[in-house]
């Protein structure tokens, strides 16, 4: 394939980069692109499936807006070459290079940036042909390895636009395996690693043959299966506060793991009906996950105390739930909470809002009971 293009030469982080402007017939993009996407399968993609909400005839979607609306696409697509690609100068005015671009007639095309639009084009010249002659603006880099796709996908979209936060979480994941912590300490701070770290911790869980949770939790890009309970987001949004906690500095994120199985495993023995029918108790979903969570560092006190720091020990200190506390300051709390105080159908308010503050309200309720029954006249949750 030869193209008449521009070359941009960019700069910048101790790199140089070139971009190649030009135009492609909407038939030959459809034809020649790739897209790279997230699945549990293959870890190191990117994209997520396309919307179909932008892709119908609602107001807003990308096929409507081309058939009905403006029709104008003047914002590039965004694509990769890992191959090899020539370019041969005709004439230079700074900044603008012009010439012919040569990329090989069995390269992919790797969209980067501008799936929808891709898509959008692909069911119009399957309405009406004439759309395979449709000129699309396109920006074409060479990047041989494609992590530097993933992380040019995340900041086009995370910061300027949005990416969906689930496979956002992913895409940090794969960053701190392929660069490290410092390199992505650097790119975004303190809580993108901890949510790249959750995400890790999220996949013991879900694998580990000892976890309550083996199986259990959809990824982004699964198949939906009767087994599934949760969403791995709800999950690595709760944990990530966790690593903030510095009873936890020098701990493995496999350590960290066990110790998270534990727990859910003394949960599990405390509260067996929410993993037999979870749909009907709210422990397993958002109020529970997040508050249980919040939970977690003052349990781990509490048995390192003790001197032992696993399941049966975990268990010992939440079978305070179980217990009546009359004194308690929200009446919520002053009965054992049973299965019925995380039941859906007859449980309290303050067990089913998933609003952050309410669930703040369930952590600071749960963590009383306990100090109630424990008998303390100290906190022990100064962590």
């Amino acid at each position: 394939m030869r193209l008449k293009a521009f070359a941009v030469r960019q700069w910048g982080g101790g790199r140089a980069f070139t971009i190649y402007v030009t135009a492609l017939p909407a038939a030959l993009l459809v034809e020649r692109c790739r897209i790279d996407r997230w699945t549990p399968e293959n870890p190191e993609g990117y994209q997520r499936p396309p919307d179909e909400r932008r892709l119908g005839w609602r107001r807003g979607s990308a096929l409507r807006y081309l058939l009905r609306e403006l029709g104008c696409f003047p914002t590039s697509i965004l694509l990769n070459i890992r191959g090899e690609l020539h370019f041969e100068e005709e004439w230079i005015e700074e900044p603008l290079i012009f010439g012919e671009l040569h990329i090989e007639d069995d390269e992919p095309l790797w969209v980067i940036d501008g799936q929808h639009r891709v898509e959008a084009l692909r069911r119009a010249i399957e309405r009406n042909p004439i759309y395979g002659d449709y000129p699309l603006i396109v920006s074409i880099m060479r990047l041989p390895d494609r992590f530097d796709e993933l992380l040019l996908f995340y900041i086009v979209n995370r910061r300027q636009r949005s990416v969906p936060t689930d496979l956002a979480y992913r895409h940090l994941q794969s960053m701190l395996l392929k660069r490290g912590v410092e390199w992505l300490y650097d790119l975004e701070g303190g809580r993108g690693v901890r949510l790249a770290l959750a995400a890790e911790v999220v996949d013991h869980l879900n694998s580990s043959e000892l976890s309550p949770w083996r199986g259990r939790i959809r990824r982004i890009g699964e198949e939906r299966r009767e087994e599934h309970i949760i969403h791995d987001r709800p999950l690595i949004r709760s944990i990530a506060p966790i690593l903030k906690k510095r009873i936890f500095e020098g701990l493995s994120i496999g350590e960290l793991a066990e110790l998270l199985i534990d727990y859910w495993r003394a949960l599990n023995r405390l509260y067996p009906e929410a993993f037999i029918q979870p749909q009907r108790y709210t422990l397993l979903g958002t109020p529970g996950i997040f508050a249980l969570h919040m939970l977690f560092p003052s349990i781990y006190v509490r048995c390192a105390r003790r001197g032992v720091v696993d399941e049966e020990e975990m268990l010992k200190v939440l079978s305070a739930l179980l217990e009546e506390t009359p004194e308690h300051p929200q009446p919520e709390f002053r009965e054992p909470l049973t299965m019925d105080f995380w039941s859906k159908e007859h449980g309290p308010v303050i067990a089913l809002s998933t609003s952050l503050k309410t669930i703040r309200a369930l952590y600071h309720g749960l963590l009383k009971k306990i100090q109630l029954v424990e008998g303390e006249t100290n906190s022990l949750d100064n962590l």
